[in-house]
């Protein structure tokens, strides 16, 4: 049987054309056509000695393809650039070093976010980009830092402290013996080497130091942070911990992501306010709607979208209670069963009682903190009630007591809103929006973990996994013929 050709050592008397390695189709081409369009001057190079420093496009090209493909570490991205056709045509054959890309990775913070705009913009464009309805979510994302590497601050403090005594313990040893060995050989002659022991001591309580001169002052001594990642918190998700920062995302209904940013809070309670104002800056207007879970909820926030006249969904609870009030016990009356009286300022229960302004509390936990009104009857009035089986179960002679603060009526006509079929028709589209895009950065992009540590460094990858997200978004639409990149001049 004949066989085709097959040399290993085969020479060519002309130079093929890269070009023609890579299909007419590739998305790899759609996505060099898109960074040409890209106005790159905000990005920094750094300049390698002896010869003028590699090309912002080549760079970021290479960056963009290699998140795109799963393959985020910066030696395996070098590795590619010698083994990996599609990666050599977007190099033009440059071949930078890991060291190079790692550091124009994560030496762009102010320029990413120019780029995230730049590709919003592009999306903006080609139609892509509707503030109609957008949706919020976080995601906890593993850090680059190991679980048995944290400890409580104070747990911290008291380690340093026992390594400054075992040091200063091994150094009390050290000089008794070398005034032994003076006294043996005279004190002329060269002693043994500095301990082992006092070498891992001495470095051990250098990095504990460093790491409590990070914690900031009147920090909760019961947090607990990382020797690797002292900015990485252990978040809770689902039945166990992990180190983690919490990535939020904000995305359109055609899955473009228009916020995108990193928080060390493990809730999500503090982030729809940035998120709306991060939208407004980088798009230029808020969004018409807005759907989040219950953990963007809290009276605030709801004012909060109010006042910038956007119209939200976002559930005090979880999606089986949309639109019911919180109620920790279904058996007894609920809050929504007293009528509150604006112009007297007082409840009336279902037994005709009036509950007046008794107190004022200041609620306040790790996240939030928000003032209340504690409305009760007169002493006494609730335990001779014959309806006290259904109201309460307290053995206190003061009785059933109701809370209010300053957003009740907002939070109230959020549960009105999320009852009707249209309230429930746009918050149901939340989770088909927006947590699908986690999965497809996950899986697609295989980002599982950051390999950068702080937060500053974090915020910057989780941007350029934003971006990635993007323009793959942009690719298919193309590679469908859907949309259509205009020709540059």
């Amino acid at each position: 049987m004949a066989f085709r050709a097959y040399d290993q050592n085969q020479t060519f008397l002309l130079p093929p054309c890269l070009d023609e390695w890579v299909e007419e189709d590739h998305p790899a081409r759609i996505l060099s056509e898109i960074v040409d369009r890209l106005d790159l001057s905000c990005l920094r190079i750094a300049k390698e000695t002896g010869r003028p420093p590699y090309h912002p496009k080549m760079l970021l090209k290479v960056l963009l393809w290699a998140y795109a493909t799963g393959v985020r570490a910066s030696r395996k991205i070098e590795e590619k650039l010698y083994s990996d056709i599609v990666f050599m045509w977007l190099a033009g054959m440059e071949k930078p070093n890991f060291r190079t890309i790692c550091l124009f990775r994560h030496s762009n913070l102010a320029s990413i976010n120019n780029l995230f705009t730049e590709v919003l913009m592009l999306t903006k464009g080609l139609g892509l980009l509707r503030l109609g309805l957008v949706t919020l979510d976080g995601t906890k994302m593993q850090a680059n830092a190991g679980i048995d590497s944290f400890k409580r601050i104070k747990e911290w403090r008291k380690e340093f402290n026992e390594v400054k005594k075992e040091v200063r313990q091994i150094l009390e040893e050290v000089e008794a013996v070398d005034s032994a060995d003076d006294r043996r050989y005279g004190s002329k002659n060269r002693g043994d080497e500095l301990p082992k022991e006092l070498e891992k001591s001495k470095e051990r309580m250098k990095k504990i130091e460093k790491l409590l001169s990070e914690i900031e002052e009147g920090e909760d001594e019961d947090i607990r942070v990382s020797m690797t990642d002292p900015e990485a918190r252990l978040m809770h998700r689902k039945s166990s911990y992990l180190p983690a920062y919490n990535a939020q995302a904000a995305v359109t209904e055609d899955q473009i992501i228009v916020y995108a940013d990193i928080t060390v809070e493990p809730v999500d309670v503090n982030q729809l306010l940035p998120a709306l104002d991060g939208i407004k800056e980088l798009c230029g207007d808020m969004p018409e709607k807005v759907a989040a879970d219950s953990g963007y909820g809290g009276g605030k926030n709801l004012k909060g979208l109010e006042e910038r006249r956007v119209d939200g969904y976002i559930p005090e609870t979880d999606e089986r209670n949309i639109g019911k009030m919180k109620r920790r016990n279904p058996e007894l009356y609920g809050k929504e069963d007293f009528k509150y009286d604006e112009k007297k300022d007082h409840y009336v229960c279902p037994a005709g009682k009036v509950l007046s302004p008794q107190v004022k509390s200041r609620i306040k936990t790790k996240y939030s903190e928000r003032e209340v009104t504690i409305y009760r009857t007169e002493h006494g009035v609730c335990s001779s009630c014959e309806q006290k089986p259904r109201c309460t179960t307290t053995r206190n002679k003061v009785g059933r007591a109701v809370s209010r603060d300053r957003y009740e009526k907002v939070r109230a006509r959020m549960r009105q809103k999320l009852k009707t079929e249209v309230g429930k028709e746009i918050y149901g589209k939340r989770k088909c929006l927006v947590e699908p895009v986690f999965g497809q950065i996950r899986v697609i992009e295989k980002f599982i973990q950051f390999l950068l540590r702080g937060l500053e460094r974090v915020k910057i990858e989780w941007k350029w996994a934003a971006i990635v997200h993007n323009l793959l978004k942009i690719i298919r639409k193309v590679k469908a013929g859907e949309v259509r990149l205009a020709k540059v001049e």
